[in-house]
């Protein structure tokens, strides 16, 4: 059996994406109010989980550069990170964020994470956005998708709601790395590694 040849990217990425309650899209300038705000204050819950919540968009003008960031990233063949909104479907308002990073176009996989503000907890819009994204990601790309194989989801052991998502989103746990990550104000944790692929993935 040959080897495939390596992932491609599309010449346009598959966004927006919607859903029944939410839209996935990329970032623009006009978002950078928004996004200082809605991180802002969510600040203190996205840490520890998040450690660019620490270091990144803690004024509007930085919050300017790390959307120049996502647009710059956005236009590479294989982005450091392709950084991406959840908004509500009818208002536009940003209520969280998700994306894919860790592009391994060998293999045609990549990685995702996400987190949505405390009002949108517990009732899946996280859920519904990272389904979304995988539905998208598995697509062909002749058919409007990403067009990839395999995808992941790692988080620490420590955020058991990080892990509720990706097995409500049909990720199934598949290693456990012990003592994997240090989790400032935890100490060493483990790293739960899920996964799921195209020929395997069903939409939950």
């Amino acid at each position: 059996m040959e080897t495939p040849p390596p992932w491609p990217r599309t010449e346009r990425w598959p966004l927006p994406i919607t859903t029944e309650r939410l839209v996935i899209r990329l970032a623009t300038h006009d978002d950078v109010s928004e996004i200082f705000e809605t991180v802002d204050a969510n600040r203190e819950r996205l840490l520890p989980w998040m450690e660019w919540a620490e270091t990144e968009n803690l004024t509007i003008g930085q919050t300017h550069y790390t959307v120049e960031r996502f647009i710059r990233d956005a236009t590479q063949a294989v982005p450091v990170n392709l950084a991406m909104l959840i908004c509500v479907r009818e208002t536009n308002t940003l209520v969280g964020g998700t994306g894919l990073h860790d592009f391994k176009p060998a293999t045609h996989q990549a990685e995702t994470g996400y987190w949505v503000e405390l009002d949108r907890q517990r009732i899946g819009s996280c859920t519904e956005a990272v389904t979304a994204l995988t539905e998208a990601c598995f697509r062909p790309q002749n058919e409007g998708g990403f067009g990839l194989r395999r995808m992941e989801i790692v988080c620490s052991a420590d955020n058991p709601a990080s892990a509720r998502v990706a097995q409500k989103s049909g990720y199934e746990h598949e290693a456990t790395h012990r003592a994997h990550r240090w989790v400032k104000g935890i100490g060493w944790s483990d790293t739960l590694i899920f996964g799921t692929t195209a020929d395997t993935w069903t939409k939950p």
